[in-house]
């Protein structure tokens, strides 16, 4: 049976009155430009259909924490100028303070809450942004001794060691309470972490504050053995000036 034409006509009204939503393969091929880093692409996608900007994986990852993760700051820039309201996760790995105040003064447990891919606003703060969101995270509740929910079972502290160039943000978190000879997945502590990559200002403060350089990873490594194994001499003579001394 025909379907009467004004009756078609009122359907395709409504089909065209309806925002388009990006198709789930729409989505993953946006996220594979952002994985290999096609900034063209991703404006003409964008230009093309700017809710695909809003995308999120099945796993409910969102494309500007995917272009923050692959460290791409020019497509992380371009996503946040065509993003209004982030989450509290992205609002702290970009260091938006404005709007971690807003959705904390809406939920004030959203400080500690959990992401998909099992990091904290903290985590996330501290591996990626400055001082500014990680002392305003703990001032409202962050637990600084808070665990990740995925393998890697970690600390804010192990985060920061880890992708962030910023003494000052480990600073924060030492004098904030955290445990400097916390142990992440495979028994790595912040030292190993710091002496394995060179980070001779972060071993350094790390062991001002107590951490330990006889501690051993599961692999029964030290932080002294990461530093030689990597060329880190002048890590190397620092540790060396910090272990203990024979009874």
């Amino acid at each position: 049976m025909t379907m009467p034409q004004d009756k078609v006509q009122k359907l395709a009204q409504a089909e065209n009155s309806q925002p388009r939503r990006y198709t789930r393969p729409m989505s993953q091929h946006f996220f594979d430009l952002i994985r290999q880093g096609k900034t063209a692409e991703i404006a003409e996608a964008v230009k093309a259909q700017p809710s695909v900007a809003k995308s999120r994986d099945a796993q409910g990852i969102s494309a500007l924490m995917l272009a923050i993760y692959t460290q791409q700051p020019v497509i992380r820039d371009f996503l946040l100028a065509h993003l209004t309201d982030l989450d509290i996760f992205e609002a702290a790995a970009v260091g938006n303070c404005d709007r971690l105040h807003h959705l904390i003064a809406e939920d004030a447990m959203s400080a500690r809450t959990v992401s998909t891919d099992g990091w904290t606003p903290l985590h996330l703060a501290a591996a990626f942004s400055g001082p500014e969101p990680v002392t305003l995270l703990l001032e409202h509740g962050a637990h600084i001794h808070q665990f990740s929910h995925n393998p890697l079972r970690n600390q804010p502290l192990h985060a920061c060691v880890s992708l962030n160039n910023s003494l000052e943000v480990v600073r924060v978190l030492l004098e904030g309470g955290a445990d400097v000879n916390a142990s992440q997945h495979g028994g790595y502590t912040p030292l190993l972490q710091a002496a394995a990559a060179g980070k001779k200002d972060v071993v350094l403060l790390l062991l001002e504050h107590g951490a330990r350089p006889d501690c051993l990873c599961d692999r029964g490594k030290s932080a002294a053995d990461y530093a030689g194994e990597r060329g880190h001499a002048e890590v190397v003579e620092i540790l060396a000036s910090y272990a203990p001394k024979p009874a």
